[in-house]
């Protein structure tokens, strides 16, 4: 009787234990729509086959991807067939196939999912996509792939489940900044467009200033091209990389879109003296409106973009144009004011791109600033608004563009710029807020930023960030824990959650350093001279939270190091965050050394009369193992890091901009050691102390 008992609890043990795995959040990027789960699982093991009924290269290329996840995740072999009879079936709605799958899940499309929505059911038989079009099956496959888990040697399990899922937004971007620091390597780009592809991304912009190669205009151009092996000098891509981007992106329904500068941030490519008739001011950074050629040469570089990019946008920039009238257009600007100024030279741009056939996107900041001017514009322009902090609303950015009846998409950002890893403390309600509103007031696309402005962030650093936007793009609403419980899986398959947790306490840096600083843990931290007014009043600001910054960053670097074997793939992408980790273990012993090495001298000066006092304090300060000499090697160290760390996925192009900082750096930090020993050998002959600190000592990090 008790062992039949014992039967019974186990039993109901069983029950309870897939009722609850049921019932809890399954670890999905983004999360589906409708999930309706039930206490069982589907177990593959062996071969298994993949049914594709269209027979399409577009699903069949998509039944490919699901192979691979179950030979490298799972280590099973898959065949594919065509047909509908399989493990896995994969078939098209309108399909014979297709209407028997739906009728037996009992699940129907609502119209908003004809596009790229998917039915994923999972029974313990099989596991069946349908959808109404091949990127709907391509994303159900997507989802597939992350609902498998590895059971044993070789062998995969998945939880049964019924999923019904389409996109909040038609359109869920990412911008990458290929202009100021690392171009990535052409690996790279692909590696990162298909970790886009399963995020459900569905555009790429790609930002150029002066980085793609122009053949009509090679002065205005950096160097080179960003195919991998590349030598120091690839810093443009041209147009047959470009070409092998978007045919790559492309069959993962990623439409590329260029973004040529047009109006301003052109400094980079026009600091030739052949081009200073076409600027505003000398050797400055926007477009004179009247400049004669300056249209000619925007209807040229686009031409060449048409070539390179055959999809259905161009995005023109037009942002930050804070120059317009301080030059050439000063007649223009007392005329006619700023407003008709811009906007018609944006409408002038327009006209000039008509014969390609696109819809041109442009920046909303300074439109937004003249509402009234707002119908003027094309009703076919797509204005993209950015705001990039966190607001208790983001409707006052969006709203003149939608009551002006313009398509509009807005642009969030991921806080990465300037910074030594991204601040999602910043981004996170950005990207949260700005979508929501947007969305709210008829917005139909997202796209989220990645900006590199002093050339030290690389993307690889901003994965979480560009997944969660990738996320708000799709679902209807993130929930920011069951978000944090699927990153882990979704990007790394690995197993717990110690690796959104990392990101998690650099961002309690960032927000200690607000409390302290107040400001974020920003690039330029790493590199204030430590003994320059600027630098001793900014660390001994830092100082009492100096203690937690190490300690948390020390944390990461553990954290990272104890589970980095448990990634079963993008281990690569962990890097970012061991060296960010690393930096603010740095920045963190800069203030502590900065306060400690005046303290010591303070006491050396102090007890001048007293040489054993004197040459102990002096001999910590500066000796073998002393404190000048690990803040030099610490940073050499870091140096080291960074370059193979930009190398992992970047051409060398720009690199050696970012390494005189760290080389600057550990000069400083020589220059202070031999400054030391100079003092030293000083105090032995007349018992004099120099000060510390020289006033006029310049701080320009």
């Amino acid at each position: 009787m008790r062992g039949a008992n014992a039967a019974v609890l186990f039993g109901i043990a069983i029950l309870t234990a897939a009722a609850r795995a049921a019932a809890a959040p399954l670890p999905l990027l983004p999360y589906p729509r409708q999930v309706t789960a039930q206490a069982a699982s589907l177990r593959l093991s062996g071969g298994v086959t993949i049914a594709v009924a269209s027979g399409t290269a577009a699903d069949r290329f998509a039944a490919r991807l699901l192979a691979g996840e179950l030979k490298s995740i799972d280590h099973l072999r898959a065949r594919i067939s065509g047909g509908g009879a399989g493990t896995v079936v994969l078939a098209r709605a309108d399909s014979v196939t297709g209407r028997r799958l739906l009728h037996a899940s009992g699940a129907t499309f609502p119209a908003a999912a004809s596009a790229e929505g998917y039915l994923l059911w999972v029974t313990p038989r099989r596991a069946v996509v349908v959808a109404e079009s091949s990127a709907g099956l391509f994303y159900g496959v997507e989802t597939l792939r992350q609902l498998l888990h590895p059971a044993g040697a070789a062998g995969a399990t998945a939880p049964a489940v019924r999923i019904v899922d389409w996109p909040a937004l038609r359109w869920r971007g990412v911008s990458v900044d290929l202009s100021r620091g690392a171009i990535p390597t052409l690996a790279a780009f692909k590696r990162d467009l298909d970790m886009l592809a399963e995020l459900k991304i569905n555009a790429y912009m790609l930002y150029f200033e002066n980085t793609f190669r122009y053949q009509a205009y090679p002065v205005f151009s950096a160097p080179g091209g960003a195919i991998d092996g590349a030598g120091a000098a690839a810093g443009a891509i041209d147009a047959a990389e470009a070409q092998q981007i978007v045919t790559y992106a492309a069959a993962r329904h990623i439409t590329v879109i260029p973004e040529q500068e047009s109006f301003g941030h052109l400094h980079l490519g026009l600091q030739a003296e052949r081009f200073q008739n076409l600027l505003e001011l000398p050797y400055g950074s926007v477009l004179a409106p009247g400049a004669p050629g300056a249209l000619d040469m925007i209807g040229t570089m686009f031409g060449e973009l048409a070539q390179a990019f055959p999809g259905p946008f161009f995005h023109i920039g037009a942002d930050e144009t804070a120059e317009l009238g301080e030059g050439r257009s000063q007649a223009e600007l007392k005329s006619e004011g700023y407003g008709p100024l811009y906007l018609n030279y944006v409408k002038a741009i327009d006209q000039r791109l008509q014969p390609y056939h696109r819809k041109i996107i442009f920046w909303g900041d300074m439109a937004q600033q003249h509402p009234e001017l707002l119908h003027e514009l094309p009703t076919d322009m797509i204005a993209m608004p950015w705001v990039y902090s966190p607001r208790p609303s983001y409707v006052g950015a969006i709203k003149p563009f939608t009551d002006a009846r313009m398509t509009t998409w807005v642009a969030p950002g991921v806080s990465n710029w300037s910074r030594i890893f991204p601040d999602y403390a910043e981004a996170i309600p950005n990207i949260q807020g700005f979508v929501r509103d947007g969305r709210s007031l008829g917005a139909v696309g997202m796209m989220n930023t990645v900006w590199d402005d002093d050339g030290e962030s690389m993307f690889d650093y901003t994965w979480y960030g560009v997944a969660y936007g990738a996320a708000a793009g799709w679902e209807d609403a993130v929930d920011l824990s069951r978000f944090q419980n699927a990153y882990d899986w979704a990007i790394f398959r690995a197993d717990g959650h110690a690796f959104s947790q990392e990101i998690q306490d650099l961002t309690t840096i960032h927000t200690d350093l607000e409390k302290s600083i107040h400001a974020d843990g920003a690039d330029r931290l790493m590199w204030h001279q430590a003994f320059s007014p600027t630098g001793q009043k900014l660390y001994g600001t830092m100082a009492p939270t100096a203690h937690t910054t190490r300690l948390l960053a020390e944390n990461v670097i553990a954290s990272v190091e104890q589970h980095r074997a448990g990634a079963r793939r993008n281990a690569l992408w962990l890097d970012p965050v061991e060296f960010a980790a690393r930096r603010f273990d740095f920045v963190g012993e800069k203030a502590i050394y900065a306060g400690l090495i005046a303290s010591l001298y303070a006491d050396a000066e102090a007890n001048r009369t007293r040489p054993g006092v004197v040459t102990r304090d002096l001999g910590r300060i500066n000796s073998i193992n002393g404190l000048l000499e690990d803040m030099r090697d610490h940073v050499t160290n870091l140096e080291q890091q960074y370059r193979t760390l930009w190398l992992e996925s970047n051409t060398p192009y720009f690199l050696d901009n970012i390494l005189l900082r760290y080389q600057d750096e550990a000069m400083y930090w020589q220059h202070q050691a031999r400054r030391f020993t100079r003092i030293s050998t000083a105090y032995a002959q007349d018992h004099k102390l120099p000060l510390l600190f020289d006033s006029s000592a310049t701080d320009t990090p």
